[in-house]
């Protein structure tokens, strides 16, 4: 197991001369070969090793007496140690967590302070290869993303150094052997045996049947783990260009959009592995209730027979698709709040989105009437003209139109946002007719020419101000 487990560290480069390593050591046969590897090692690798160990208070005296085992064989060892009692059982149910995640967490911020307190460079953990094994068929039966194959990390950053395991080239039984042919003393803990929780239950009953078939597997898995943490790395490599080229990202909120034909020249990988980007940026890489549901979902949003469409994930975000755009965002769009405001010629008056309306009168017709210019004869417009949000029913005549057409329907003929039509400005007279729905279609009231003055409206879009 020696030489096995040498060439592993050599080859991902886990260690260096002259570091200062913690050890996570419990009393099992995983953490204590660990222990015992390490206290080999240590003097040709110029090492100082700190065992910490952590009493999670589960099994009373029994988790006490693995303590002291610890304890004992660092003072038999000569290795500095310090050892922690945690009430796991107030911690679980003070933030409702279970059991193992609030033993995992306490464990893990003994682990962080004593990296902290030593400078140390790495905490290493007894993980093995058949942990690797039960934890990638663990994801398998809880996932499809192929993140699922990913396992068990070899390392990754923690606290002043990174976390190693440089076990995991090697079976559990390669370390009871081990174990036995050095004669390390060892208390392994009970609840190992029980089949309740799902790893206990895959290494228990599952495992052992695919090890009758092939006998390698926890060798073959970790290297899978590795060709796919490999693959993945490039992936998301290309994914973080793709982001950058295609996704415009907003701080506030956090808030993320993108056209849907720029998002659609990508490859379907990366498509894929950039709206997990998306995700993992606005959720600032916490970790939520998503599964593969939400990813059919999201690429359902992308078929071209939808015009508009919107999804709601964990934490209150939501996937807002408006014909070739999509945007998520955290809560809900403000809803913009009615308005009705008077204009004469002469006035400007400034509406609640952002964009201005003038109104004035001229001798004659303007020559430059344009997409946000109105003009009509002023004999046939009852003033002060309103400014209003659109109503039930609202509908115009348009320029050749023999009748009438509802407002809703221009909106959509127009491709506007739904969350920009509540608050878009209706300009109508004092009877009613709508004369202009501003910066979009235009009635065909008083158009003909006239000898007496001319009504002239501009509209001045927010985006142009």
């Amino acid at each position: 197991m020696e030489e096995s487990v040498k060439r592993f560290i050599e080859k991902h480069q886990l260690l260096r001369p002259g570091q200062t390593i913690v050890l996570g050591v419990s009393g099992g046969s995983d953490s204590m070969a660990l222990l015992h590897y390490f206290n080999e090692i240590r003097s040709k690798q110029d090492l100082r090793i700190i065992a910490a160990s952590v009493d999670h208070g589960l099994r009373g005296e029994e988790s006490r007496q693995d303590l002291q085992l610890v304890a004992d064989i660092c003072e038999e060892w000569d290795i500095e140690f310090k050892g922690v009692q945690c009430d796991v059982a107030s911690y679980k149910q003070e933030h409702k967590l279970g059991t193992q995640q609030a033993a995992r967490t306490l464990r893990y911020q003994f682990f962080h302070e004593m990296m902290q307190e030593a400078g140390a460079d790495a905490l290493a953990l007894g993980h093995h290869g058949d942990d690797q094994a039960e934890t990638m068929v663990m994801q398998l039966i809880r996932g499809t993303n192929i993140d699922a194959l990913k396992g068990i990390p070899i390392t990754r950053p923690f606290a002043t150094g990174r976390i190693i395991r440089p076990f995991l080239s090697v079976s559990k039984q390669e370390i009871r052997t081990y174990c036995k042919k050095k004669g390390i003393r060892l208390r392994e803990d009970p609840s190992n045996q029980e089949d309740t929780y799902t790893r206990n239950y895959l290494r228990l009953h599952v495992l052992p049947l695919l090890k009758e078939k092939n006998p390698r597997l926890s060798e073959h898995l970790q290297l899978m783990s590795e060709r796919v943490r490999e693959d993945l790395s490039y992936l998301n490599a290309q994914a973080e260009q793709a982001l950058k080229a295609v996704v415009q990202l907003e701080p506030a909120g956090p808030e993320a959009a993108f056209d849907i034909v720029d998002f659609q020249t990508l490859p379907t990988a990366l498509q894929r592995r950039t709206f997990h980007l998306i995700l993992n940026y606005l959720y600032d890489g916490r970790t939520m209730d998503l599964s593969y549901i939400h990813e059919e979902q999201f690429f359902a949003m992308l078929d071209p027979v939808v015009a508009n469409a919107r999804l709601d994930f964990p934490d209150n975000l939501s996937l807002h698709r408006n014909y070739g755009r999509i945007s998520f965002y955290f809560g809900k769009k403000d809803e913009s709040s009615p308005y009705h405001f008077e204009l004469q010629p002469g006035e400007s008056i400034m509406l609640p989105n952002g964009s201005e309306l003038t109104a004035k009168t001229t001798a004659c017709r303007d020559a430059k009437e344009d997409q946000y210019t109105f003009a009509c004869d002023v004999t046939h417009v009852k003033l002060p003209l309103i400014i209003r949000t659109r109503q039930d029913g609202d509908r115009m005549t348009l320029k050749g139109m023999s009748g009438s057409k509802k407002i809703k329907d221009i909106f959509i003929d127009q491709k506007v946002p739904i969350e920009q039509r509540a608050d878009w400005p209706i300009v109508t007279d004092q009877s009613g007719n709508i004369l202009w729905l501003a910066g979009l279609k235009k009635s065909n009231i008083g158009k003909k020419d006239s000898q007496g003055n001319w009504l002239q409206l501009h509209y001045k879009y927010k985006e142009e101000m």
